[in-house]
């Protein structure tokens, strides 16, 4: 049940999923992410920075949905949801250039992904953040997610630290 035509506008910006032709996009987004917010993303395996083209593809198709968020054409952000089964999803990914925060647009992050996991019929996301980001704690629970559990992660910051998770139930 996988639609590429999600989309949502507000003002100047627009956020909308990424087509499997646009993985250069998701990789040049994501690659400026880890580089820029070490400190907010975990070690991954292999490095993100030494995946090929084809692999930055893969990370695009279903069940994984990656948004760009776009300053007119501009792109000032992403995040994605993964599904996990046929009812559970994860949240992930998050990131907007220093220059767009404090403007509410993370609200068009959430909203985009919970659009989507309604139309998957998801019942169930999770999220995650790491326990010092109390802006992404905040965030996650204006939107009614419960904590569950936590463990500990290396970041790519080079420090390891807890990361909290949380659940939230759908209608």
């Amino acid at each position: 049940m996988n639609n590429l035509h999600h989309q949502i506008e507000k003002d100047k910006y627009k956020i909308r999923q990424l087509s499997e032709s646009e993985a250069q996009i998701y990789k040049s987004m994501r690659l400026e992410a880890i580089n820029e917010e070490p400190a907010m993303f975990r070690c991954s395996v292999p490095a993100e920075a030494d995946l090929t083209d084809e692999q930055w593809q893969e990370r695009i198709k279903f069940p994984r949905a990656i948004f760009c968020l776009f300053e007119h054409d501009k792109p000032i952000g992403m995040t994605s949801i993964l599904l996990i089964n046929e009812e559970e999803a994860y949240l992930g990914q998050s990131y907007i250039k220093k220059d767009y925060r404090g403007l509410g647009l993370s609200a068009l992050l959430y909203k985009i992904r919970m659009d989507w996991a309604y139309q998957q019929q998801v019942k169930q996301l999770s999220i995650s953040h790491r326990e010092s980001n109390s802006i992404s704690k905040a965030a996650n629970q204006r939107y009614g997610f419960r904590y569950t559990h936590r463990e500990t992660v290396n970041w790519l910051d080079g420090n390891t630290e807890d990361a909290l998770y949380y659940t939230l139930e759908l209608p």
